[in-house]
Parts: C-alpha cells; sequence; structure tokens
C-alpha cells in the first residue's frame, strides 16, 4: 500500500500533529498558573492515571478481539494476540490522520501482509464500523436528550455539535442502506458522480462508475455476511459498547482522581459521549485542538474552574498521547515483523 509506505505522508500527519499539540497547550495554559496546575497534577494517585491508560489499553484490544472473531468466521487461521495489534494499528493511524481517515486502509495492509485477503480484512472492518457508528450514535443521542446545558449553549459547540451527529448519523444510516438495498446506495451514489461530472471536478465518468460499482459489490457481500452472522454481529456490537464505554468512561476515573463526587459515571460519560462526536468529522489528526477546547467548555460543570485544565491534561495523556506512543511503537514492531510470507519463503531457504 503506498499510503502506508509513503513516510512523507505519515511524517506530515505527525508534524500537524504536534504543532496543533503545542499551540493548544501554549492557548491553554496562557494565564494559568503553572505551580497551582503541577500542584493539582500532582494530588492524583499514580493508580488513576495507570487506570486510565489501562481502559485504553484495553479499549484498542477489544477491537483486535472483534476482528478476530469476524476473522476465525471467515475460515482464516490467525492468532488473537495478532489481531490484538491489529486494533493498535487501528488507533494508531487514526490518530494521525485526518478525520480518523488512515485507520482502516492501515489494518487492511497489516492483514494483507499476514495473508488475510482484502475481502475478508475489509469485511471484518465493515462489520466493526457499523457496530461502532451504532454505538456512538446511540450514546450521542442518550447525551444530547439528557444533557441541557452543553458546553454553555455556545453558538459554536453548537453547531460543531450538530456537524458531527449528523456526519455519524448519515454514515450509520449509509451501512445500513448498503445492508438492506445495496441497489439504491448504487444509484445514489452514480447520481452524484455524474452531477461531479457534469461540473467537470471529475472528468473520468466511465472509472468513477466502474470503482463505485467495484465498491457497492464489496459492500453488499459483507451485508450479506452481517445478514447471515446476526449471532457474531451481536457478539461485535456488545464488546463494541464495552469498547467505547472504556473510553468515554476515562473523564471519570480522573474526576475521582482528583477526590472529586457529586456526578455519577453515567453523567461524565454521556459528557464524553457529546464531546467525541462532536470533533469525529473535523479533519484534524486525533482531534488535537478542538478535543481540548470542547472538554473546557463542557467539562467545567463537573471540575470546577480551579481543577478544569489539569483535569483536560489528565484525561488527554490517559486516553489519547500515551496510547498513541504505545500504539505507534506496536505498529512498527508488527510492520518489523516478517510477513506470513517472508516466514514461509525463509524457512524453505533455509
Amino acid at each position: 500500500m503506498e499510503g502506508l509506505k509513503n513516510k512523507k505522508s505519515q511524517f506530515i500527519g505527525i508534524t500537524i500533529m504536534v504543532v496543533l499539540m503545542v499551540f493548544t497547550v501554549s492557548q491553554v495554559l496562557k494565564g494559568e498558573s503553572i505551580d497551582s496546575i503541577v500542584t493539582a497534577l500532582r494530588s492524583v494517585k499514580p493508580i488513576y492515571i495507570l487506570t486510565g491508560i489501562g481502559m485504553m489499553l484495553l479499549y484498542a484490544s477489544l477491537e483486535g478481539v472483534n476482528i478476530w472473531l469476524i476473522i476465525r468466521g471467515l475460515k482464516y487461521r490467525t492468532s488473537i494476540l495478532k489481531c490484538i495489534g491489529y486494533g493498535f494499528v487501528g488507533f494508531y493511524f487514526s490518530s494521525i490522520t485526518p478525520s480518523a481517515s488512515g485507520g482502516q486502509p492501515a489494518q487492511v495492509y497489516y492483514m494483507k501482509k499476514d495473508g488475510i485477503s482484502v475481502t475478508a480484512s475489509s469485511l471484518s472492518l465493515m462489520l466493526i464500523l457499523f457496530a461502532h457508528q451504532l454505538v456512538v450514535v446511540i450514546y450521542a443521542l442518550i447525551g444530547l436528550l439528557t444533557n441541557t446545558n452543553i458546553g454553555g449553549s455556545q453558538l459554536a459547540n453548537t453547531i460543531l455539535l450538530a456537524f458531527g451527529f449528523i456526519t455519524n448519523a448519515i454514515l450509520l444510516i449509509g451501512i445500513i442502506l448498503l445492508v438492506y438495498w445495496p441497489k439504491l446506495v448504487f444509484k445514489i451514489l452514480n447520481f452524484f458522480g455524474l452531477l461531479l461530472h457534469r461540473s467537470r471536478i471529475i472528468k473520468n465518468k466511465e472509472k468513477i462508475e466502474k470503482k463505485i460499482s467495484s465498491s457497492v459489490e464489496e459492500y453488499e457481500r459483507g451485508a450479506i455476511y452481517m445478514r447471515n452472522n446476526p449471532i457474531l454481529l451481536l457478539k461485535v456490537t456488545v464488546l463494541t459498547l464495552v469498547q467505547i464505554s472504556l473510553l468515554y468512561a476515562v473523564p471519570y476515573v480522573v474526576y475521582r482522581g482528583f477526590g472529586l463526587s457529586g456526578y455519577t459515571i453515567m453523567d461524565l460519560i454521556l459528557m464524553q459521549a457529546i464531546l467525541n462526536i462532536a470533533v469525529s468529522s473535523l479533519p484534524l489528526p486525533g482531534g488535537v485542538g478542538a478535543s481540548e477546547s470542547l472538554f473546557l467548555s463542557m467539562f467545567m460543570v463537573f471540575y470546577g474552574k480551579k481543577l478544569l485544565v489539569p483535569g483536560m491534561l489528565l484525561t488527554r495523556i490517559s486516553n489519547f498521547y500515551s496510547v498513541l506512543v504505545i500504539s505507534g511503537i506496536i505498529s512498527l514492531i508488527m510492520y518489523l515483523w516478517p510477513s506470513k510470507k517472508e516466514a514461509e519463503r525463509a524457512f524453505k531457504s533455509y
């Protein structure tokens, strides 16, 4: 896969993320007392931070378990440990690419490297995407219905939230349409392809039609598999619910780490669900910048002014930056590890 081998594109993604991170931290700390922030951070016992990081490691691992369940159902022999590695690969490449666009292509590449066909890997990731979108949208919907004052009702927050929710809901509806009405999806995509061709945005009409047709056919195979394996889909959805709940519960662990009480775990889970869906569609690597800014706006009610910035810093360290480093190391190890074909060639030559 050229995208993976193109180190320049990866370097650009990481550079953008680092620049955004430095800019965000500098803006957040502007006018704040560094001494008071450090004092607040030191008041948190390490066990709370380690618990948050551990929850995120389990979050990435559960995606790997889902991949293993589906791949095994497709009669491929692979270890659960290897599939957990694919989960971390997805986390890493989703984090360094805009709108998490690089995660699934990277996972397909790594699976192909290990002898799993593109059709099988794409099918497994389609099922996981369906379960993920279902859980994320339902969580956000519950959060929206139960929270009356999100982020101080700021107009920018409201627009961002509406955009994120609508985008994710459309993606979920699109997957459902692919499952039950693939021909309708084909007609809709062809219609927009024709509009783009007439607008001279797309020059080669036949090429785009062929690409749409092959993509729909691939997803149609996945749709048939989903309809024929409802128990497997249920297992994947339940594991995804646990996975997303772990991600959303990290702010509560940090909240308790500061010795705070008064709000339940569901209060913070639902607020994090709203935050995540708001930033998920932004073309920012890892949502860096937007996640921190929205946290400061939306979580003020939980942490108070004094602990808000320390709370945000510990939450982002626990649920993103630390796991980004770990997943990057795992991705590098898996990339350098000999593929199935390379191992077989080495064995034969020996």
